[in-house]
């Protein structure tokens, strides 16, 4: 019995020691940014990889350019509070980036296997842009889909049962593209060709493959809306809005403002307006201890 004992008190701090909790930290994450143009993109992808408190090796390629950069990044949001008993969203407390990105040099054989890949995917002609017609019976705009799941679903739903023949061709050039991956083996978090989804008023939201389950149906992840009014919207980051972001309307009855409105405030913040020569202004501020709706 006291062996048994010891066997279990050793396998524990094996599991506890420093050396395996550090393995925790050892994955690598490999995402596709065809769009980094710039130390700064590359830094943006290689954090949006991660979710927050989580430390990892990320490798950000872009296929346009036949490269690949890595990093080791740590993702830290810290909240700071003059007043610990109030919300963030009421001004007392601000969110501190603390995360950090290392670069990591890049294998001769690391960069020739992703040369490698991008050669395939173009001869598939992987990146040729998908564009999908909403169903205005769904949504007219894209502002209709920013956080409503239903509509989103329904939406590419509508797609892959009106358009099977279009579908099933987009689905076989993806599954052809993931295998080429994971036989190259650098499975990427995000794999995709460009989709996007143009709406009646004539905005659009681009999205990507998210993932395919086993029923053999896509599912997509949104990644930017880009309205009538050419406001543009980050729809992939945790939070839909930060203080400061600013957007421009013809007026106050506009849809899309009345839209983004009710979403600002959803989010815990509200919709500062200020008059223009073409409209208005709308900005995400803080809320007001006088404001009901926040």
């Amino acid at each position: 019995m006291n062996s048994l004992l010891r066997a279990l008190l050793f396998l524990l701090a094996i599991l506890l020691s420093p050396q395996v909790m550090a393995n925790v930290f050892n994955t690598i994450v490999n995402i596709q940014c065809n769009e980094c143009d710039s130390n700064q993109a590359y830094h943006r992808a290689a954090l949006s990889a991660l979710k927050d408190r989580e430390q990892k090796v990320v490798n950000v390629v872009n296929f346009n350019q036949f490269d690949v950069r890595k990093f080791d990044v740590k993702k830290l949001q810290v909240e700071v509070c003059s007043d610990y008993w109030k919300s963030a969203t009421k001004g007392y407390c601000k969110m501190e980036d603390g995360s950090s990105i290392k670069p990591l040099k890049v294998t001769n054989i690391e960069r020739e296997k992703v040369i490698l890949l991008s050669e395939q995917l173009y001869q598939l002609d992987f990146f040729q842009r998908q564009k999908i017609q909403a169903d205005p019976k769904v949504a007219n705009t894209a502002w209709e889909l920013a956080q409503n799941h239903y509509v989103a679903n329904k939406l590419m739903s509508n797609w892959q049962q009106e358009y099977q023949y279009e579908y099933s061709a987009f689905l076989a050039k993806w599954q052809q593209g993931e295998r080429a991956s994971l036989q190259a083996n650098i499975p990427l978090k995000n794999l995709s060709p460009p989709i996007v989804i143009t709406f009646a008023d004539g905005s659009e939201v681009f999205a990507e493959v998210d993932f395919i389950d086993s029923n053999n149906q896509q599912h997509f992840s949104f990644t930017q809306l880009k309205d009538a009014n050419s406001n543009h919207l980050v729809l992939a980051r945790e939070k839909l809005f930060t203080l400061g972001d600013k957007f421009q309307f013809e007026s106050q009855q506009n849809n899309d403002f009345i839209k983004m409105k009710e979403l600002v405030e959803l989010s815990g913040f509200m919709v500062e307006v200020q008059e223009t020569l073409t409209g208005i202004s709308a900005s995400v501020v803080s809320c007001s201890p006088n404001e009901n709706a926040c």
